[in-house]
């Protein structure tokens, strides 16, 4: 159930916040740690690693891919692999899994895929090109369950061989697959007799990945283990997934002296001495800056006075004038991240990409200045009330409730820094801390006034805007909550989809820029760090900083979490004589 908090925030030091989180950590220790010790003893001979990748009060068993919102986040990548993965910190190179190539027409305007020889599927069935081509037309015949937009791009699917797929798009798309990277091939045999693919909880998958066996499963925890067919098993070293439900950052913390965690990511406060100091030999972390955390809105609200002012770029101007992202940072984020001052919202890792003409006037609006947002609000007309709020021109009141999931305790300390600056210049903000699945499901429905959330980057800054500011994924995934349409900007997304050269590319790219500047659709406010800890303790193979050859994270949007995974060796087995 939705939680209203109060937007009187009292704003503390780090050192007083973490002195908050210890309580609520003692209180739930006990318990966390009996779950996560339980298994670890009675599987003590297999190779068995704890993750967390999502926060949940209670599992529920539904392995469906096409579930956006209601899926384990252990589904995509482990149970079902996908065809190809780019590495975006290896300038993009790709990764082939379940395709061993793709190659355009000279025209450009298809594309065939190669699909891998010898794959089954848990079952022991042979994953053939048939199941890629039901899997597409599928999600063609379904717009509910098409989350990664081939209904956009694709006109055709056929097959020309017995391992290759030919793929006709609906005009040039060199972005092509890269956009499809997240599709989740799906079995034939199984899925053809499913009635309702969205709503299908898939409770007993059948799938291509590494971990396809749920041996255990209750709502506290579960256990994902080996597919026993699986094409790379040779590069497998884990027997086991466990994941145990955890509700938030406070009970993570919790978990840490325990020393059970061996991946997750997640928010932990003055994460030297509560983290790593537990144990210094084992217990790392890596957390460069990653995507633009940024304040939304729904744009497309059936509250006439919430529509009108979210609508109006004065309003917006003047949302981001009242955002303290420096107490964002320091306060909430204990200083992991860091600050975004431009309203293209460009993330630090792509300044070579900067167009410094997206960069001159428009960012104006994007200091801490609570004078200038109440002149600002005063001369676009929105009035206050006799009880201090302010409504539009023409009298309809203006109230909103910022959604977080709860237990994002980080951000849920943001939005109520930015609630106390909206106050401040009389505009009635709340929080609302929905479980993380409700807030995903009112995100693809459109049933939340505002929030504050981040977007997926790939190999270059152009995923992160398409896939979140575009018409054609507006409201469709969770990236793109504000429902924004713009012609123009469509239109270079557009021509950067059939851009044939990098020169060409980087060109549309600077108009992208100065587009999202100029119309500001949303408010960038930091970038986050990449949320990533790890213990050596059971297995080395680790991405580090010193050997970053791939995005870290264990989170649903990471493809790249399924490469990192058959990294990983058992600490035993280096010690025998493997190096990993």
């Amino acid at each position: 159930m939705t939680k209203e908090l109060n937007a009187n925030f009292v704003r503390l030091s780090p050192i007083s916040r973490l002195i908050n989180y210890l309580p609520k950590a003692a209180i739930l220790g006990a318990v966390l740690a009996s779950t996560l010790t339980m298994t670890s003893t009675s599987a003590s001979a297999e190779a068995l690693l704890t993750m967390h990748i999502e926060e949940q009060t209670s599992w529920v068993r539904n392995f469906n891919p096409f579930d956006f919102a209601g899926r384990r986040q252990s589904t995509l990548d482990f149970i079902y692999e996908p065809l190809v993965i780019f590495n975006d910190r290896d300038n993009g190179k790709p990764i082939y899994r379940l395709a061993t190539a793709f190659k355009f027409a000279d025209d450009l305007k298809s594309i065939t895929y190669t699909i891998r020889d010898g794959v089954k599927w848990s079952d022991g069935k042979p994953l053939t090109v048939e199941d890629v081509k039901f899997t597409i037309e599928m999600m063609l015949k379904n717009p509910a369950i098409d989350f990664v937009g081939v209904k956009d791009s694709i006109t055709a699917v056929d097959v020309t061989s017995p391992n290759e797929l030919k793929i006709t798009l609906k005009e040039v798309d060199t972005h092509f697959p890269e956009s499809i990277m997240d599709l989740p091939v799906v079995p034939q045999h199984i899925w053809k007799d499913v009635a309702d693919p969205f709503a299908f909880k898939n409770e007993n998958p059948v799938g291509s990945g590494p971990m396809t066996e749920i041996r255990r499963f209750t709502p506290q925890v579960y256990e994902q283990c080996r597919n026993p067919n699986y094409w790379d098993a040779e590069s497998l070293k884990v027997d086991c997934l466990r994941l145990p439900q955890i509700a938030g950052n406070d009970q993570v913390l919790a978990t840490i002296p325990e020393g059970q965690l061996d991946w997750f990511g997640s928010f932990i406060p003055d994460i030297d001495n509560t983290f790593v100091s537990v144990d210094t030999e084992h217990n790392h972390y890596w957390q460069p800056p990653a995507e633009t955390v940024s304040f939304q809105m729904n744009l497309k609200t059936t509250k006439p006075g919430n529509a009108a002012a979210f609508n109006d770029i004065a309003f917006r101007r003047a949302i981001s004038l009242v955002m303290d992202r420096t107490a964002m940072v320091d306060i909430a984020g204990f200083g992991y991240p860091v600050v975004n001052l431009h309203a293209s919202g460009l993330p630090p890792r792509f300044d070579s990409w900067r167009n410094p003409e997206a960069e001159k006037a428009q960012d104006e609006w994007m200091g801490y200045d609570i004078d200038k947002a109440n002149k600002l609000l005063d001369d676009a007309g929105y009035k206050k009330g006799g009880d201090g709020f302010r409504t539009t021109a023409k009298g309809d009141p203006i109230a909103f409730a910022i959604m977080v999931p709860n237990g994002w305790t980080d951000w849920i300390d943001a939005v109520q820094i930015a609630t106390e600056g909206l106050r401040k210049v009389g505009l009635n903000a709340t929080v609302a801390t929905p479980e993380y699945e409700q807030w995903g499901k009112q995100v693809l429905e459109g049933s939340f006034d505002a929030l504050i959330n981040s977007r997926a980057d790939g190999p270059t800054p152009f995923k992160g805007y398409y896939e979140s500011l575009s018409s054609a994924y507006a409201g469709r995934v969770t990236g793109a909550p504000s429902r924004y349409s713009n012609p123009e900007l469509d239109g270079l997304f557009a021509d950067y989809r059939k851009a044939t050269s990098d020169e060409q590319r980087r060109d549309i790219f600077n108009k992208i820029q100065l587009v999202v500047a100029n119309n500001f659709p949303v408010i960038p406010l930091f970038n986050g760090p990449t949320w990533y800890q790890y213990s050596t303790k059971r297995f080395t193979g680790w991405v580090s900083k010193d050997d970053p050859a791939l995005n870290p994270e264990d989170h649903d949007n990471n493809r790249l979490r399924l490469v990192h995974l058959l990294r990983l060796r058992p600490v035993d087995e280096k010690a025998s004589g493997d190096n990993g």
